[in-house]
């Protein structure tokens, strides 16, 4: 039998679209943030029964227009939230287990678009219309301080993501290009530009290592980059000390509009995509080709079509552990967030 995707369930509670989705890092909660300029939180109503779920909870008031992004602190604790009223909010779960808006971040000059916590959890980013990313440092009692504010993109950002292990910040834009930031003495600087997409990159994703990167564009393409490290066996020139990354590969073909979302799986490898044809696809990387580091060759193994009816896959997210890794997470414009599970 050939893989699928079965749908598991539909949450339904937004009243407007659904913007993004994000796992706590141990899957046990899953976050969505939408137009409706609220947070839910959803949890299986029975570990035996992942059919059915409930909203534990519902995190209101710090924002005046769409929530577009939501990420979880390292140790679930907290949640930040970026929005469109240029805010970026940090939640924390209480002892009683309520969530609380203990700081707001303020600082971008129109809408606020993605944020992410780092490995460490000490550094959070964000990026915005503003054509800026920002970094900020977590102190003691909720407050976070400002440590730079990068301008070398030339229009709107649209996504930041952080290294699986190391403080290294990715970003994508609407230049059509993704920029690389790393910080020598907390004075954070561009090392590298990835230039291939042919209009705006809407989302990007690292694999488990973090020597491999992952793309989704406007131009209906996904794109694998490599870090070739300095003095590599290839020959390619590097920045300084530091790695220079290269395309590797490239899906075409697969979506007929924009990809809007792109996630790579940390427990088995696989890329998911989803896009505004409606259609949600799982690629998988060819046995043929994993010996060979430097031309690693994905292949479609399934898709969904329809998968939010008429609308917008905005937001698609893997399981982060083995437990669930086969489930996936989506987002779209029909305010619904689904969860599917990759059969083989």
């Amino acid at each position: 039998m050939s893989p699928n995707l079965e749908q598991i369930a539909e949450l339904k509670g937004h009243t407007d679209r659904v913007w993004s989705v994000a796992w706590s890092p141990t899957g046990d909660v899953l976050a969505s943030c939408g137009g409706d300029k609220t947070v839910r939180l959803w949890v299986p109503t029975s570990e035996n029964d992942s059919s059915e779920w409930t909203c534990t909870h519902v995190l209101e008031g710090a924002h005046k227009r769409t929530i577009r992004s939501v990420a979880w602190s390292l140790d679930g604790r907290q949640l930040a939230t970026a929005s469109f009223d240029a805010l970026t909010g940090i939640w924390e779960r209480g002892d009683g287990g309520d969530y609380e808006c203990v700081a707001t971040l303020e600082g971008h000059e129109n809408e606020t678009k993605s944020v992410a916590w780092s490995s460490s959890g000490s550094l959070l980013a964000t990026c915005g219309r503003d054509k800026s990313v920002w970094i900020w440092e977590a102190a003691e009692d909720n407050d976070f301080e400002c440590l730079s504010v990068l301008q070398e993109h030339t229009q709107d950002v649209k996504m930041v993501i952080w290294h699986p292990t190391h403080e290294l910040l990715a970003s994508a834009s609407y230049d059509d290009t993704i920029k690389i930031w790393r910080d020598d003495d907390d004075d954070w600087y561009c090392s590298d530009t990835l230039e291939g997409h042919e209009s705006t990159v809407w989302a990007i994703d690292f694999d488990k290592t973090g020597d491999y990167l992952v793309s989704a564009s406007d131009d209906k393409t996904i794109k694998f980059w490599k870090s070739f490290p300095n003095n590599n066996q290839e020959g390619m020139d590097t920045y300084r000390v530091h790695p220079k990354w290269k395309c590797v590969h490239t899906l075409s073909g697969h979506h007929s509009r924009c990809i809007y979302s792109v996630s790579w799986s940390k427990v088995h490898g696989r890329v998911a995509s989803g896009s505004g044809d409606n259609v949600i696809r799982v690629f998988e990387q060819d046995s043929s080709s994993q010996d060979d580091i430097n031309s690693p060759n994905f292949s479609l193994v399934t898709s969904v079509s329809s998968a939010h009816g008429i609308a917008d896959v905005n937001c698609i997210q893997w399981y982060p552990i083995e437990k669930h890794s086969n489930w996936l997470a989506t987002a779209g414009d029909d305010g619904i967030v689904r969860i599917w599970r990759f059969v083989e």
